[in-house]
């Protein structure tokens, strides 16, 4: 397992050099302007359970800030590569659980049915993480220079890629608030409701706290709206986001709900396993300031074309 995680984190660092190589040779190659920008952003967080669940919900916020650097190959089209600084806090709740295990014994040797119901089911993820994202990016054709023209103040963008999620934390919260536990007797075709020493009846709950390690979320990235000139050399993209995660780090330390039978069991809970995986999928606002440098045009080329012209009506008064 070591080798294989250290495999991704080095094939994401030679992703990552390679992409920056790249953007190097876009500058000095390249007349079009390239771009170093700041962006800050935010909104919604939720998993999405696969397969979804009736009485199950997930909400919460999250968003990032950061820097990066938008390399064109031409005015439609570039690359963009950034690192930044994020958080999200998101909680998922199920309003119960309810299974049966069957052929269990009782202290007479009695064979019953355990019907149990697990109810209220709460969990919390909270994280700060690096993300580094590497995306493509078209945007309608603009005249990017020094003298912008007065019909070209916006044009419309968008940016599909990847983005990788480096957490330096990943707490999480576990909570069930009560248990119950009936016990059916097929041989009798009786019930019984209440006898805390065979751990039927209805039990208070637990909740504990974790901490969970994985290298890194990928998540696929995209970003669509409106990139405004608002000055000499600064642009402002408004937009909108959406992400959502390709893998779910969260399923190798989730165990099966249908573990916790006995109240006993309630003392050292955790991630429960309510459904085959989960999604991060974020969605928002974001804004970017672009900064660019400007392309003026000499004033010894205008004062040159002055001269010609002066020169070719001098010819012709003669």
């Amino acid at each position: 397992m070591k080798k294989v995680k250290i495999q991704r984190v080095s094939l994401l660092i030679k992703l990552i050099f390679l992409l920056l190589v790249l953007s190097t040779l876009i500058v000095s190659g390249q007349k079009t302007l390239n771009e170093f920008s700041i962006h800050g952003g935010g909104g919604l967080a939720v998993f999405c359970f696969q397969p979804s669940i009736k009485n199950a919900s997930s909400m919460g916020y999250g968003g990032d800030a950061g820097v990066g650097f938008t390399g064109f190959f031409n005015q439609n089209w570039g690359v963009h590569i950034g690192a930044g600084l994020g958080i999200f806090n998101i909680k998922n709740k199920v309003d119960n659980f309810r299974f049966i295990t069957p052929e269990q014994r009782d202290c007479e040797g009695y064979l019953f049915d355990l019907h149990t119901t697990m109810n209220k089911y709460q969990e919390t993820h909270q994280s700060n993480f690096l993300t580094v994202p590497i995306m493509l990016q078209f945007q309608t054709k603009t005249n990017q220079s020094f003298y912008w023209n007065k019909d070209e103040k916006v044009c419309y963008y968008a940016m599909a890629g990847i983005k990788a999620l480096i957490p330096f934390n990943y707490d999480y919260t576990s909570k069930i608030a009560s248990l119950n536990n009936m016990a059916y007797y097929p041989e009798f075709d009786n019930w019984i409701n209440s006898l805390p020493i065979l751990g039927l009846g209805t039990f208070d709950g637990n909740s504990t706290t974790g901490k969970l390690k994985f290298d890194a979320l990928i998540m696929f990235a995209f970003e669509t709206g409106a990139k405004w000139y608002i000055g000499r050399s600064v642009f402002l993209y408004t937009g909108v986001y959406f992400d959502c995660g390709l893998h779910d780090p969260t399923m190798k330390n989730r165990v099966p709900y249908r573990n916790y039978i006995h109240p006993e069991q309630l003392q050292e809970i955790t991630l429960l396993e309510f459904t085959k995986t989960m999604n991060l999928m974020t969605a928002g606002i974001k804004l970017r300031l672009a900064f660019f440098r400007t392309q003026k045009e000499p004033c010894v080329h205008e004062w040159w074309k002055g001269v010609k012209v002066y020169k070719t009506n001098k010819k012709l008064l003669r």
